[in-house]
């Protein structure tokens, strides 16, 4: 069975801040992916996809009130490469260095399309 690689948690320090311990200022979503896989993401990172923004901030939404997106129509395979291409974005967003081409193996792109299309995933450029 498909085991993620890695845990999608990334916590950030505040340079103006060197004593703020990151531990007190994280915040994260957990995804659950439709096979059961659990990612617990950094907001920041979450934020880059407008879909999961939303879904978050507003405490309407089940997902704002539990800090939980369950994403019924996503294996964990997919999410995992969502959540690769979210870190991608949120690192060359405004970059001043060239950015490299994101890789998508040939066997999941069209995957990756319908499972955007489904959730409805704004995930645009960096």
């Amino acid at each position: 069975p498909w085991v993620p690689r890695a845990l999608a948690v990334m916590a950030t320090t505040d340079i103006d801040s060197p004593h703020l311990d990151p531990a007190e200022t994280f915040s994260c979503l957990r995804l659950v992916s439709a096979d059961g896989h659990q990612f617990y993401l950094d907001r920041k990172i979450a934020y880059e996809c407008d879909t999961f923004r939303k879904m978050a901030e507003q405490d309407a939404f089940k997902e704002g009130q539990t800090n939980e997106i369950k994403l019924p129509t996503i294996t964990g395979k997919l999410l995992e490469k969502v959540i690769e291409y979210l870190y991608y974005k949120y690192k060359y967003t405004d970059s001043k260095v060239p950015i490299p081409e994101f890789p998508i193996d040939d066997d999941i792109v069209l995957d990756l399309l319908l499972a955007a299309e489904l959730s409805e995933f704004v995930l645009t450029g960096p």
